[in-house]
């Protein structure tokens, strides 16, 4: 390995520079004395240094602890290293191609099977806790102490997180007994304020209780708090130091919390042998900081704070961009190095109140630590540096030997638990900007790897105002961050407010003049069917008929508008419900039985339509002069079809009529709003906002009622150009028959965009990442109680996984809350109403012969509650595995492989969304090409498309039209003209 070089010049101004040079020729004299050449640690590298390289191997060691026999393996091994993805060198495909075929898959697969261990063992202690006694005890004769971490992060079901409790509370009697009889190790075991624990265990929340819910931090912290006294009362009977983990950016909120609950448990507050983690990539990780200084002022005792740069930067920085909002995290690792130099001064600032626990490779940070410490009269027992078992050993003992207390954080446990674990450690060992690859790998220049790090703070926008759009470019705007405070708060707010505008009288209006009854269809809460939410005008024959006429008219205007006027329209819409997001998601929380994260995603999806859609229009319905020879002009115009009639969904009250509405508008249609009877009141808080951004009046008619009424007329009337329409396979074949005829005033054919319903399955592969798998089937088929045309109602199981899918996911399924949708902790809400409840509970009373229940949750009284439910079938063609049932009833079916599976899926005539849980690149790639649905998703949830990334539509008698959301979607709401002049004069040319 190559060893980091000292350049001419130093930073002469940084005290920690010399400090941290004299630190560094200390490691590198403990680096010589190791052993030579480290084969596994070349190989390591070389296979790192390539990213398409470091993709195929993590991803092929991910999945091999899920892989059943040779055969399997060497599938795999071949899938993953010799496609050229891979990057693999030409000369090593050859010696691959030949050891995964037959003769040599059994050596093969040990060969692998051990080299992986090997990897594994590098970072991980052990198997087992009582394996791992003597390997902790053999670092204890070194000098080292240890925090024995069980591998292991999420658990599903309560019989998982049972199960991990027990081994907790195993691991802290037996590690307290063994300990007992190691020798005395003063520094490891004293600090200025007396005994410290000899045996130190790491808990994992996240393992410890399922229902973790960012939207809910009151009752989830109060669960895990539960859950955690028992192992805490008996870690301080044991005297064993315990530590909360810190995992995702959004459960911190909940560890905080029931942190806090714990250390002042009044058998606790006095105790002092009690830490959790700050991570220092986070932006606020310095206010988490401040947090445990004032929890410690509360108390009769400090808490340690171990003080850690993070492990989930891919997966947080992944998720804030897919969800559209800032990261919680820094964007550079010389920000995080820096933010974890100041939150090292404020720690060792009051060290009275917190222990601090340096935990890091970098010498830059851990030198700052020691310097900043004895710049404070602290002693080396005072505080300790903490690292991770396998990483960096010269370091280590460079550190130890300079009588600092050095614990060793160590991993016990089986691989398939430990695969997480292992594959960070991997990533941190091969990242680019890593502290270990550039000083003993790279040879990179000291002077710059001691520098003094500098934060890069991206200022926040003042008083919440939006950032100035570019108009030629779309971005989503971000879902809710339930991890942020405020959000919550301000959602909260609105949800509480909310009851006192009901009922709302929903009107009638025609050319902006308004029309309300006294009487009219009524709808309840579905959540609490004694809350009347809304009564809602019935629009006339003649309303309809005055409304049409109108929108004719208003067309006419509305389709000479320049495109960018339209555009600017819909930008001010979308504006206008970002302002209200809130009021807007709390009313779907009431008349829809949206939850709250539902809720706010409906809106999200009405703002990312208009600005989309006005983008697009720019694009493409902007007029364009063609190449044509000289002597002759061609333009190409787009122009809107007509007066169009938006028949829309109850279930996306907001988001689904938003968008066909938007479309039709910005093309230059007039458009007649028809909301579905049961969401009326918050399609009427969007057809107001649509009045306020300068849309003239005459050009949006607002039409509720019965859809055999006002929908049929609206579909049958001759001046009608276009129908867009989101529902029910049954009705959206019956307006497409309707609209084909042509009465005999009618001047114009009828457009028709219908998106329909579908028959969804979720492929589940043999070799499927079960977590994800089961979590991603749960939130598919039971997330907003199956009432999404996307919605998963089958999962098809492949091969041997089929047995320990189900147990899963059936555990999973008992711990879903059903309740309103208010709360938020929901994760199962009501159905819209009572026809929906009577439907879906006679299915599940009788689903009909050859259908086997494996659960169904307990029935919650006060609203059209249904409990989720799952049955399984062997009848491929069995009514549960055909009929659209719209609510949270999932069927299983067990296939005896991928393209079997793939088979059974298809046999439907629906082709809406599809999913695969899958890790074979060849199962994917097949997926890919057979899985003929509108929507197909791999390895994530068939739910939740997003605008401009999923553009969402289905094939087969799952919808007729362009996929709504994404390019081409606008054209079916105009017609293109084409206009040809010549432009030569008695032979004179202009262009020659």
């Amino acid at each position: 390995m190559a060893l980091s070089k000292r350049s001419p010049v130093a930073d002469a101004k940084d005290p920690v520079f010399e400090y941290g040079l004299s630190m560094w020729r200390c490691v590198e004299r403990e680096h010589a004395n190791d052993d030579g050449f480290d084969w596994l640690d070349a190989a390591l590298d070389w296979v790192m240094r390539e990213d398409r390289r470091r993709r195929a191997l993590l991803q092929l060691v991910d999945v091999l602890p899920s892989l059943k026999d040779d055969d399997q393996l060497a599938d795999h091994v071949e899938a993953y290293l010799t496609s050229d993805d891979a990057a693999l060198p030409a000369i090593l495909r050859g010696p691959v191609k030949v050891a995964v075929s037959k003769p040599f898959r059994h050596a093969l697969a040990a060969v692998v099977q051990a080299q992986v261990s090997h990897i594994a063992r590098r970072f991980i202690v052990c198997s087992t806790p009582e394996e791992a006694v003597s390997v902790l005890r053999g670092l204890w004769n070194d000098g080292f102490a240890f925090s024995a971490d069980l591998l292991g992060e999420r658990t599903l079901t309560d019989r998982e997180a049972n199960a991990v409790a027990a081994r907790y509370l195993h691991l802290i009697e037996l590690l307290s007994e063994a300990t007992q009889t190691w020798p005395a190790r003063p520094l490891l075991e004293r600090d200025a304020l007396g005994p410290l624990p000899r045996a130190n265990v790491s808990l994992k929340l996240s393992a410890l209780d399922p229902s973790q819910n960012p939207a809910d931090p009151e009752g989830s912290a109060s669960r895990l708090a539960a859950l955690l006294l028992p192992i805490l009362l008996r870690a301080k009977q044991c005297n064993v130091f315990v530590n909360f983990d810190m995992e995702q950016y959004a459960l911190h909120e909940i560890a905080h919390r029931a942190f806090e609950t714990c250390a002042l448990h009044d058998e606790l507050r006095s105790w002092r042998h009690l830490g959790i983690v700050v991570q220092a990539y986070c932006k606020e990780a310095g206010a988490y900081a401040e947090r445990l200084v004032s929890l410690a002022a509360r108390r009769n005792a400090p808490v340690t704070v171990r003080l850690v740069k993070g492990a989930y930067w891919d997966y947080e920085t992944a998720v804030a961009r897919q969800e559209g909002r800032p990261s919680p995290l820094f964007a550079d690792k010389e920000s995080t190095d820096a933010n974890f130099e100041q939150i090292t001064r404020y720690l060792l600032d009051h060290a009275g109140s917190v222990h601090a626990a340096f935990a890091s490779h970098n010498v830059r940070s851990l030198t700052n630590a020691v310097l900043c410490a004895s710049e404070r009269n602290i002693g080396n027992d005072q505080y300790e540096v903490q690292m991770l078992y396998g990483m960096a050993p010269a370091e280590q003992r460079a550190l130890r030997n300079t009588r600092h207390r050095v614990r060793l954080y160590s991993p016990v446990g089986e691989l398939i638990p430990g695969m997480a674990y292992l594959v960070r450690r991997l990533l941190e060992n091969s990242s680019n900007d890593g502290f270990l690859r550039l000083a003993f790998r790279e040879g990179a220049d000291m002077d710059q790897l001691l520098k003094r790090p500098r934060l890069h703070l991206v200022p926040n926008r003042a008083g919440g105002r939006r950032k100035p759009r570019d108009i030629t470019t779309f971005e989503n705007c971000g879902l809710i961050d339930f991890a942020d405070e405020n959000a919550r708060a301000r959602l909260a707010e609105s949800v509480s407010l909310m009851p006192v505008t009901f009922p709302r009288k929903v009107p009638v209006v025609v050319n902006g003049n308004t029309n309300t009854t006294d009487s009219g269809l009524e709808h309840s809460n579905p959540s609490d069917t004694t809350m009347l939410i809304s009564i809602v005008s019935q629009a006339t024959p003649s309303d309809i008929d005055e409304a049409i006429a109108s929108a004719v008219e208003g067309g006419l205007e509305w389709n000479s508008w320049p495109i960018e006027e339209r555009a600017l329209c819909l930008e001010s819409l979308a504006d206008t419900l970002e302002d209200t997001r809130c009021e807007l998601a709390a009313l779907e929380v009431y008349e829809a039985g949206k939850t709250l994260q539902e809720a706010d995603a409906d809106v999200v999806e009405a703002i990312d339509f208009c600005r989309y859609y006005a983008r697009q229009a720019r694009v493409e319905l902007a007029p364009e002069t063609a190449d044509a020879p000289p002597g002759e002009s061609n333009q190409w115009l787009w122009e809107g079809r007509g007066p169009t009639a938006v028949i829309a969904p109850w279930n996306f009250p907001i988001g689904i009529l938003c968008g066909m509405a938007s479309a039709a508008l910005v093309a230059g249609n007039s458009v007649l709003l028809k909301p579905a009877e049961q969401s009326s009141a918050c399609a009427h808080a969007l057809f107001r906002a649509m009045q306020t951004v300068g849309i003239p009046r005459g050009v949006v008619h607002f039409l509720p009622g019965r859809g055999e009424d006002v929908g049929r007329r609206l579909v049958e009337h001759p001046d009608i150009a276009v129908v867009a329409f989101t529902g029910s396979m049954e009705v959206g074949r019956g307006i497409l028959e309707t609209a084909a005829r042509v009465a005999p005033s009618q001047t114009m054919l009828k457009s028709v965009i219908c998106e329909l319903g579908g028959k969804n399955a979720i492929v589940v592969d043999e070799d499927a990442d079960l977590d994800d798998a089961v979590a991603g089937v749960l939130a598919s088929a039971f997330g907003y109680a199956g009432q999404k045309c996307s919605a998963a109602s089958r999962a098809i199981l492949v091969g041997g996984i089929a047995q320990p899918f189900v147990d899963r996911l059936i555990g999973a399924a008992q711990r879903l809350r059903v309740c309103p949708a208010s709360d938020p902790g929901c994760d199962v809400p009501p159905v819209i109403d009572a026809v929906a409840y009577t439907r879906l509970m006679s299915v599940i009373g009788d689903p009909g012969a050859g259908a086997e229940l494996l659960h169904t949750g307990l029935w919650t009284q006060g609203g059209y509650y249904v409990p989720p439910t799952i049955f399984r079938v062997t009848d491929p063609e069995h009514m549960l595995m055909q009929r659209e049932l719209f609510g949270p009833v999932l069927t299983v079916y067990e296939a005896s492989t991928f393209a079997h599976a793939i088979e059974i899926a298809l046999r439907t005539p629906y082709a809406l969304t599809g999913g695969v849980y899958s890790r074979n690149p060849r199962h994917i790639a097949e997926a890919r090409q057979r899985f003929r649905t509108g929507n197909l998703y791999i390895n994530r949830a068939c739910t939740g498309a997003r605008v401009g990334r999923q553009p969402f539509g289905g094939l087969g008698l799952s919808g007729c039209g362009a996929k709504a959301g994404g390019p081409g979607y606008l054209t079916h709401f105009a017609v293109q003209r084409c206009v040809t002049e010549n432009t030569m004069r008695k032979g004179f040319t202009p262009e020659l």
